[in-house]
């Protein structure tokens, strides 16, 4: 048996061949025909033909198209290589941004040179209203201490403690729930406030519109200008009717079905 050497088909124009029959669709070929020679059999083909058959249409001719082939749909094969160029550009982008994240001047801190004392309460509308207004009014007056009111939805601020807490950036002055205040003081992690008549050691007091407690954490920074804020909330937020409050928390009696 005898190998033929593969070879590989040219387009050219059917000038030569006009009036000569495809061997596909057996038209006749015109003088503007793009045509291709099968370089096996010299079978004759419209370029369309030779590509939409594979190859040679010739009866026991093995010729495939291997040159001629049509266009490959969009997105076939791998994408084109990226240049240097645009490989430096990105580069160089991300170590501009890095470098302006870490070198580009924070805006200044709005507690300046004062003592600043984090306060962090849960809070409903109207009581978030009053505090922020309090708030506001006491940082433009007082040239000493800054608070830094952080107020957030009702039923979040435990979640939100344990993860301060463990992080070392306990809030300076708090308002909590009785249950997680009598853990405090069992754990020794309130400051002092004073002492009531009976001579006990006080560590809250009373939130005038919340059942809750302001109090200290022990190892804040600035102690006295932590108590200077919480007596500040604790005289000057509108007080509830204690009443109202263990009211509007006490669960609704079952009627039945």
């Amino acid at each position: 048996m005898f190998n033929v050497k593969e070879k590989l088909e040219e387009i050219t124009i059917g000038s030569s061949h006009a009036g000569k029959p495809c061997l596909v669709c057996a038209d006749s070929v015109s003088a503007e025909d793009e045509i291709v020679i099968c370089p096996r059999c010299g079978g004759i083909h419209h370029v369309k033909c030779w590509k939409n058959k594979g190859g040679c249409g010739k009866q026991g001719c093995a010729q495939i198209a291997k040159a001629v082939v049509g266009p490959k749909p969009e997105g076939d094969g791998p994408p084109a290589p990226i240049s240097k160029k645009v490989i430096f550009g990105i580069l160089s982008a991300v170590v501009i941004i890095i470098l302006t994240s870490i070198f580009w001047p924070k805006p200044p801190d709005p507690a300046g040179d004062r003592h600043k004392i984090v306060f962090m309460g849960e809070s409903y509308y109207q009581l978030e209203t009053e505090m922020t207004k309090l708030t506001d009014q006491f940082n433009a007056e007082n040239e000493e201490i800054y608070i830094d009111l952080q107020l957030i939805p009702p039923g979040t601020i435990n979640q939100k403690l344990m993860v301060l807490i463990a992080a070392n950036e306990a809030p300076d002055v708090m308002a909590i729930e009785e249950g997680r205040y009598n853990h405090f003081v069992e754990q020794g992690a309130l400051l002092p406030l004073g002492s009531d008549e009976q001579d006990q050691v006080i560590y809250g007091i009373e939130h005038p519109a919340q059942l809750a407690q302001f109090v200290v954490w022990k190892t804040t920074e600035f102690p006295e200008e932590a108590l200077e804020v919480l007596h500040y909330f604790a005289g000057n937020i509108t007080p509830i009717d204690r009443d109202l409050l263990e009211e509007s928390t006490r669960p609704l009696p079952f009627t039945g079905f």
